[in-house]
């Protein structure tokens, strides 16, 4: 077998260049290892090279970033909560300094806790600390309590304090707990009903509050279904007055009655200690929900006071001739009575003529004609 000539022009080229030499004698190469290791003792230096040299020939190392100090919380600090999530320190300095007496360095700190971020931006949790220099201060703070920041009323108070929102004078609880409407009567309306509710299902409902004397279900004329309201009437105010509020204060009747083998002394002292418990343990009781639907439930007003309004004396459908009943009177085109037909005299007439104008059906008095 042969070679080609192209693998012999290669074998010629090999070996006409120069040989490799090898020191067998030489020391063997160090490995990788070794070489790493001697390269960290050269950045190391000895202790005793350390000690020689002086401190400005040492070389200054980069100090790590220390973040400044927090300023310490002073005793005389407020809370303020119901902030606004997009409310800035700025503006709490801003609001303080332009409502207070004091200047913008009494205030030492402002502690806004961030919470997390809505459309790029960070927001707080709704609510700060405020410290101040001086009790004056801190009085004054806490008196801007129920005020306007950027656009939420916000409640300050002491931020020692643990206790809830400060209760509001008499007149601003008054005014706040009265609902317009209606004074209290026997009669409540009662709104928001499902179109399923039935008047025996209202009924129902509302008897827990106390006895009925009516109830009035304003429903629909081609499927009788309720239009989604009603009107209910109790036997006193006070069960309408419960009715209203929405819950009713009930005592637990889950009890196990006494033994008949039980002495009368036992048993006597087994009826106290119920009583003591019915007063004790008593649950709520929410009556403003039915079927799965909150409802609402007010005031109405008395049958008879609307009767008296309606058809009174000075009722509406009865006004004084120079009140509105005469405007509107007035102001009614007059009704046109279309004039009666005249009767259909008969006598004018034939019989033939007769059926045929009025349709009526005559009897037969022609004769039949049969064939054989």
């Amino acid at each position: 077998m042969t070679e080609s000539p192209d693998i012999a022009q290669k074998k010629r080229k090999l070996q006409d260049g120069p040989e490799i030499e090898i020191d067998v004698t030489a020391p063997e190469p160090q490995s990788k290892k070794a070489l790493r290791k001697a390269k960290k003792q050269k950045s190391e230096p000895t202790k005793e090279t350390s000690e020689n040299e002086n401190e400005d020939e040492k070389p200054q190392t980069a100090k790590p970033y220390q973040a400044p100090a927090a300023p310490k919380r002073s005793e005389y600090g407020i809370w303020i909560g119901n902030l606004a999530f997009s409310t800035t320190r700025d503006d709490l300095r801003t609001f303080f300094t332009s409502n207070c007496s004091f200047d913008d360095e009494t205030i030492t700190r402002i502690n806004m806790p961030k919470g997390q971020e809505r459309f790029g931006k960070v927001q707080n949790k709704g609510f700060a600390y405020v410290d101040f220099t001086t009790k004056e201060a801190l009085d004054e703070a806490i008196g801007l309590s129920e005020q306007l920041v950027t656009g939420r009323r916000v409640l300050i108070k002491n931020a020692k304090s643990y206790e809830g929102r400060p209760d509001k004078p008499r007149d601003q609880e008054n005014a706040a707990t009265a609902k317009p409407g209606h004074p209290p009567s026997r009669r409540i309306f009662v709104g928001n009903l499902g179109f399923d509710v039935t008047k025996e299902i209202v009924e129902q409902h509302f008897a827990q509050c106390g006895p009925l004397t009516n109830v009035h279900m304003a429903t629909f004329q081609d499927s009788g279904k309720c239009k989604g309201y009603g009107w209910v009437e109790f036997e006193d105010i006070a069960s309408a007055e419960t009715a209203v509020k929405g819950y009713m204060m009930v005592g637990d009747d889950d009890e196990e009655s006494s033994d008949s083998s039980d002495s009368e002394a036992d048993a006597a002292v087994d009826k106290k200690k119920k009583r003591k418990s019915k007063k004790a343990f008593k649950r709520k009781v929410w009556v403003n929900q039915l079927m799965g639907r909150r409802m609402r439930m007010e005031f109405a007003e008395d049958a008879t006071t609307r009767y008296k309004k309606r058809f009174g004396k000075d009722g509406e459908g009865k006004k004084s001739e120079d009140g509105e009943g005469e405007a509107k009177s007035e102001s009614r085109p007059p009704r046109v009575y279309k004039p009666k037909k005249p009767e259909f005299d008969e006598s004018r007439y034939s019989k033939d003529t007769v059926q045929r104008l009025s349709g009526a059906i005559v009897e037969g008095q022609g004769s039949k004609i049969t064939f054989d």
